[in-house]
C-alpha cells in the first residue's frame, strides 16, 4: 500500500501537469475538462484502493479508463503537433506496467501497444504536424510541446523508478537486519536448549541417582513402591523435557533425522513409562499390544520415534475422557535388511468430524474435532509435527475415526535392521505353563494373546474358586494376579506353600497388596515387560521383591570428573556399588594431575565445566604418552540431550555418551560394555584385591 500511494502520487503529479500543459496548448476546452476530469479520477482511485484495500482491481479499470478512452479522445483533438501524441502514450503505459503485477502489465501492456498502434496506422496522413506553413512560431510552438511532454513523462518515469529502487534496496537491507536477528535469535535459542537441559538433569541426576541406590537397599515394600513411584515420575518428566526440546526445534521448522542403530525395546519401555505416568490421574484403561518377532536392533532417528508415539499418545489422551488407549506396534518385511513399522493408536475419545479431516496435519490451523475440544489446552502443533517427522521419514500417517466414538492414528516407516534378535523372546516357552488371574476378562484376554504371541501354554481362572481348581489340577509356572484380586484369592493363598511363583500385577501407583508375590509387574502389560519376567531379568516393570544377582570389579579403578558436587558423589556412590576404587576430580587439570599419579581403567568426564570443558580435558588426556591412555575408556557425562549431542560426542573422541541423570541401569551397562572383562567378576566373588 505504501509503494501504491507514492507511485500513484507521483503519476497524480505528472497528469496535473499534463492538464496544465493541455490549458496552454489545447484551443477546445473539451480537452480541458477531459484532463481535469482524469486528474480527479486519478485521485478518486487512490482514495478508494486505501478505503478498500483492493488494489489490483482498481488500477485495472483506472488504466482502461485512461489508455482506452482518455489517450484516443486526446489524440482525436490534439491536431496541433502529433509527435507529442507518442510520449504521452508513453505514460499510459508506464502507469499501467508499472502499478500492475507483472503478467497484468504484460497483458493490458500488450492491448495498449495494439491500440495505440491502430490508432496512429489509421490517422497516417491525416493529421497536422504543425510545420506545413513553416511559421517559425509554430515550430517553436511544436518543439516546445515535445519537449515538454518528453520532461514530463521523464521526470514520472524517473522518479517512479529512483522510488521503487529506494525502497526495495531499504526492503532487502532490512530484511537482511531481521535476518540476521533471527540467526541470532535462533543460536540463542540452541544455547538455552542445551543450558535448560543442563541446569535440569543437574539437580535431577542428584534425586534419580539417590533413588536408584536407595532401591539396593534392605527397605520396607511400601517404602520401596514409592521409590520406585519417585523413579518413574522421574523418568517421565525428564521425557517430557527432551520432548519439549524437540517441540521447539521443530517450531523452527527443523526436521533433521539423526539416524543410528537403537534398541527399539528400550524406546518402546520409555514411552509406556511416559504414558503410564501421565495416565495415574486418569480413568482411561492403557492397553499395549506389541508384536513379539519385531527386529530389536533398527537403524533410525530413536529420539524423533520417540517423538512421534509420545505426540500421538499425548493425543489421544487430551482427547479422551473415558474408556481405553491402545497403543499396538506391528511390523511388515520389506526386504532382507528393512521393514515396515507399524503402529496403531487407538482411542474412545470424542472421534474427529469429516469436515475437520483437512486440516488434521497442518501447522497453525484450527485442529479443534468437536465443540468440546474447544475446553481442551494444546499446542495443536503436535500432529502437525508428527507429519513433517513421517515425511522426512518417507513414511505415511492415516487416520480412521468416527465422531463421538473415538479415532485410530496409524503411521507407517521404513526402518533397517542390523540384526535378527526380536523385542521379545523367551528361550523356554514349551516349559512353561502360566495361570492369568486378572481383574476382569478383557484384561485376561489380553494377557492370554500376549502369553499366546511367545509360544507359552496359559489358563484364565474366572474367580477365586476357579483359580483353587485350576490350582489344583495344574502345575504351573508362575501365577500371574491382579492386585485388585487379592481379596478373592488372600484365604487360599495363605494354605499354598512359597514355592508357587506369584507376579502381582499392579498400577504404577499402587502397593503390594499380596504377601506372597515373589515379584511385581507394573501395567500396562505387554510382551516386553513379561518376556523379561520369564527371563529373570529386573527393571522399571519388572521387579523381585528383592534384588539379587549383579557383577563387581574391586581390581578396577575409575575416575569420576565433574565440577560439581553433588553429581560426583551419585556418580561415585553407583561405582562404589560393584566395589572398584573410585577416583573423583573437579576439573579438567585435576583430571590430568591424578592421572598421572594413578592407574585408571575407565573415565566418566562431564562435557561442561569451567576453564577446560570436556572435550578439550579429553584430547589433553589422548596427548598423554603411553598407548594405554590412547584406548582408555573415556565417558562423556553431561545433560546435554539436545538432538545430534551424542554424535558430537562420539566425533569428538569419546568412547560413549551417558545422559545425565545418572541411574544403576545406564553405569552398569556401560561399566560392563567398556571396562576390560577381566576386571569384572561375578557378585560375591571372593579373590584378592590386586593392581
Amino acid at each position: 500500500m505504501y509503494v501504491f500511494n507514492v507511485t500513484h502520487t507521483i503519476c497524480v503529479i505528472g497528469m496535473i501537469l499534463i492538464t496544465f500543459i493541455v490549458s496552454i496548448y489545447f484551443p477546445q476546452p473539451k480537452a480541458v475538462y477531459l484532463s481535469f476530469g482524469i486528474c480527479v479520477l486519478f485521485l478518486f482511485t487512490m482514495a478508494e484502493v486505501n478505503r478498500t484495500g483492493k488494489i489490483k482491481s482498481r488500477i485495472i479499470i483506472m488504466s482502461l479508463i485512461f489508455n482506452f478512452i482518455y489517450m484516443p479522445f486526446m489524440f482525436a483533438l490534439f491536431n496541433r503537433n502529433i509527435c507529442v501524441i507518442p510520449v504521452y502514450f508513453l505514460f499510459g503505459l508506464m502507469y499501467s506496467v508499472i502499478m500492475l503485477d507483472p503478467k497484468t502489465a504484460v497483458i493490458i501492456g500488450v492491448l495498449e501497444t495494439l491500440c495505440y498502434s491502430v490508432i496512429l496506422y489509421m490517422a497516417e496522413g491525416n493529421m497536422a504536424t504543425g510545420l506545413e506553413d513553416k511559421d517559425p512560431g509554430e515550430v517553436i510552438l511544436c518543439f516546445s510541446a515535445a519537449m515538454i511532454a518528453v520532461v514530463i513523462v521523464g521526470l514520472c518515469a524517473g522518479a517512479t523508478v529512483r522510488f521503487r529502487f529506494m525502497f526495495y534496496q531499504n526492503a532487502k537491507e532490512e530484511a537482511e537486519r531481521i535476518k540476521a536477528e533471527a540467526m541470532d535469535a535462533y543460536v540463542a535459542k540452541d544455547m538455552f536448549l542445551i543450558n535448560m537441559s543442563h541446569e535440569i538433569r543437574t539437580p535431577m541426576n542428584a534425586i534419580v541417582g539417590t533413588v536408584d541406590l536407595l532401591l539396593d537397599r534392605d527397605v520396607d515394600e511400601h517404602v520401596s513402591d514409592s521409590i520406585y513411584n519417585i523413579l518413574n515420575s522421574c523418568n517421565a518428566l525428564l521425557s517430557i523435557t527432551d520432548e519439549l526440546m524437540d517441540l521447539s526445534r521443530s517450531e523452527n521448522g527443523e526436521i533433521k533425522l539423526f539416524v543410528s542403530t537403537y534398541d527399539l525395546s528400550d524406546v518402546l519401555m520409555e514411552v509406556i513409562n511416559m504414558m503410564t505416568v501421565r495416565l495415574t490421574e486418569s480413568n482411561l484403561s492403557f492397553f499395549v499390544e506389541i508384536n513379539n518377532k519385531i527386529p530389536r536392533f533398527l537403524y533410525g532417528d530413536a529420539s524423533k520415534l520417540r517423538q512421534l508415539f509420545v505426540n500421538l499418545l499425548n493425543n489421544a489422551i487430551k482427547f479422551t475422557k473415558a474408556g481405553k488407549i491402545v497403543l499396538r506396534v506391528d511390523y511388515r518385511l520389506m526386504n532382507s535388511d528393512s521393514i515396515e513399522l507399524i503402529v496403531d493408536v487407538e482411542d474412545t475419545g470424542i472421534g474427529i468430524r469429516k469436515e475437520d479431516m483437512s486440516n488434521l496435519f497442518v501447522r497453525n490451523s484450527d485442529k479443534s474435532t468437536s465443540d468440546e475440544s474447544l475446553n481442551i489446552d494444546g499446542t495443536g502443533m503436535g500432529l502437525a509435527i508428527c507429519k513433517e517427522i513421517i515425511d522426512e521419514m518417507n513414511g505415511m500417517i492415516t487416520v480412521r475415526s468416527e465422531y463421538q466414538t473415538g479415532s485410530v492414528f496409524t503411521f507407517r516407516i521404513p526402518q533397517r535392521f542390523t540384526s535378527m534378535d526380536t523385542v521379545a523372546y523367551v528361550s523356554d516357552s514349551s516349559d512353561q505353563k502360566i495361570l492369568i488371574f486378572e481383574k476382569d476378562m478383557e484384561y485376561s484376554m489380553h494377557v492370554k494373546g500376549i502369553l499366546d504371541g511367545l509360544g507359552i501354554s496359559s489358563d484364565i481362572a474366572r474367580n477365586g474358586h476357579d483359580m483353587e481348581r485350576l490350582m489344583n489340577i495344574n502345575r504351573y509356572s508362575r501365577i500371574f494376579i491382579a492386585n485388585e484380586r487379592f481379596e478373592d484369592c488372600e484365604a487360599f493363598l495363605n494354605k499354598r506353600l512359597v514355592e508357587d511363583n506369584i507376579v502381582d500385577f499392579i498400577n504404577i501407583d499402587d502397593n503390594v497388596r499380596i504377601e506372597k508375590a515373589t515379584t511385581v509387574l507394573t501395567r500396562p502389560i505387554h510382551a516386553l515387560n513379561i518376556a523379561s519376567l520369564l527371563r529373570n531379568e529386573t527393571n522399571t516393570y519388572v521387579r523381585e521383591i528383592t534384588r539379587k544377582g549383579g557383577f563387581e570389579c574391586p581390581n578396577a579403578t575409575i575416575m569420576v570428573v565433574d565440577d560439581n558436587y553433588t553429581n560426583l558423589n551419585v556418580a561415585s556412590a553407583i561405582i562404589s556399588k560393584y566395589k572398584a576404587n573410585v577416583i573423583t576430580a573437579l576439573s579438567g587439570k585435576d583430571c590430568l594431575r591424578l592421572l598421572k599419579e594413578n592407574e585408571v581403567d575407565m573415565i566418566f568426564l562431564d562435557y561442561m565445566m569451567p576453564e577446560m570443558n570436556g572435550i578439550d580435558t579429553l584430547e589433553n588426556i589422548r596427548k598423554i604418552p603411553g598407548s594405554k591412555y590412547v584406548a582408555l575408556p573415556v565417558i562423556a557425562l553431561t545433560a546435554n540431550v539436545v538432538s545430534g549431542a551424542r554424535e558430537m560426542f562420539l566425533e569428538a573422541g569419546f568412547d560413549d555418551f551417558v545422559a545425565k541423570p545418572i541411574s544403576i541401569d545406564k553405569m552398569e551397562k556401560i561399566i560392563r560394555k567398556y571396562l576390560r572383562k577381566e576386571l569384572i567378576v561375578p557378585k560375591n566373588h571372593v579373590g584378592n584385591r590386586t593392581k
